[in-house]
C-alpha cells in the first residue's frame, strides 16, 4: 500500500466547508462519492485533509492523502488518478497527485498561506488610510496570543506565529492581505480582517488592535471577514510539493469603481464575486 497526496481546488460557497457534517454537502463528502466511483480505492476509501475551511472559504490548493495498492497507483499515475476523480466532481477539481508514505500526514505542513480581498468589504469603499493597514498587517507578525482574533476550542492553546502578513496588492492597488503560518485557528484570518476594517473605518485604532493582542483578549467591535472573500491560496511541505500550471490567477482582478454609494456598491460586489468563480474555473481547464 501506498499514500497518495492530492491538492485540489474549490469553490467555496457550493459547500457547508471542507470537512465532514451530516445531512449537508462538504468537500470531503464530495470527495469520499468520487472515490467510491472511481472504485480503485476501495469500497470505503479514508481521506485525511491538511486544512479545515468554513462554508463560503473557496480554496486554490488544499491536500489530502488516501491510501490505495501500489500496484494500482503504478498503473494509474498522476493524469489518470486525476482523471478518474474529476469525472465525478463538480466545483472541485483535483489537480495535482504525488506518491508519498502510507502514514504521511497532510497536516504537517510547513506552511499555509491565505489572501482576503479587503477592497471588496463595505468599510473600504470609504476614504481610509493605507498607510494605517500596512502598519497594521505587521503587528500580527511574530508569536502571538491569537484568543482576540479567532474562535477558541476548547483544548486548543491560541498561540501561533505568523511567518508574514504583508500586502496583497496588483499594479500597485491594494486588494488586501496575503498571510502566511504554520497553522492558524478558527476565524482567525477573517477576525484579523474584521479588525482592519475596523481600522480603515475610523471606529478603531491601530493602539486599540495592537493592545487586544498583546494581552490576549478580544477587541472592541469585534467581528467577522465575509467568508466569500478569503482563499486558502497554497500549502507547502518540506517533503513533498506539487506541480502547479494555474499561477496566480487572481492577478487581473477589477479594480472597485470609484465614487460608487452603497448600492452600486453591493452590486459590484456581486460582479466580484462572479468574476473570482470565473477566474477560478478558468485556471481549473489545464487539469482537465
Amino acid at each position: 500500500m501506498v499514500g497518495i497526496a492530492f491538492a485540489f481546488s474549490y469553490i467555496g460557497d457550493a459547500f457547508h466547508g471542507s470537512q465532514i457534517q451530516p445531512e449537508v454537502r462538504t468537500v470531503q463528502k464530495d470527495l469520499q462519492i468520487a472515490f467510491h466511483k472511481a472504485k480503485f480505492a476501495g469500497s470505503n476509501p479514508l481521506l485525511r485533509f491538511s486544512s479545515r475551511t468554513d462554508a463560503g472559504v473557496t480554496a486554490r490548493m488544499n491536500v489530502a492523502v488516501c491510501v490505495v495498492k501500489k500496484s494500482v497507483w503504478q498503473k494509474m499515475g498522476d493524469l489518470r488518478f486525476r482523471r478518474a476523480l474529476n469525472d465525478h466532481l463538480k466545483d472541485v477539481v483535483v489537480w495535482a497527485a504525488e506518491e508519498t508514505s502510507e502514514d504521511w500526514n497532510p497536516r504537517m505542513a510547513s506552511r499555509r498561506v491565505y489572501r482576503f480581498r479587503l477592497e471588496t468589504m463595505r468599510q473600504f469603499n470609504k476614504p481610509h488610510d493605507e498607510g494605517k493597514l500596512l502598519e497594521m498587517m505587521k503587528l500580527f507578525e511574530g508569536t502571538h496570543d491569537f484568543t482576540g482574533y479567532c474562535r477558541p476550542e476548547e483544548g486548543r492553546i491560541t498561540t501561533r506565529t505568523v511567518d508574514y502578513c504583508k500586502p496583497w496588492s496588483i499594479d500597485g492597488r491594494l486588494v488586501g492581505f496575503e498571510i502566511a503560518a504554520q497553522s492558524f485557528l478558527w476565524n482567525q484570518v477573517r477576525r484579523i480582517a474584521w479588525a482592519m476594517s475596523e481600522v480603515a473605518l475610523g471606529t478603531s485604532s491601530i493602539e486599540v488592535i495592537q493592545e487586544a493582542l498583546g494581552k490576549g483578549e478580544q477587541p472592541p467591535f469585534f467581528g467577522l471577514g465575509p467568508s466569500k472573500w478569503l482563499t486558502l491560496w497554497a500549502i507547502e511541505y518540506e517533503d513533498i510539493s506539487f506541480t502547479d500550471k494555474s499561477g496566480d490567477f487572481f492577478e487581473n482582478l477589477s479594480a472597485p469603481p470609484v465614487g460608487i454609494n452603497g448600492r452600486q456598491f453591493e452590486i459590484w460586489q456581486q460582479s466580484a464575486d462572479h468574476e473570482q468563480k470565473q477566474l477560478l474555473l478558468n485556471s481549473w481547464l489545464s487539469y482537465l
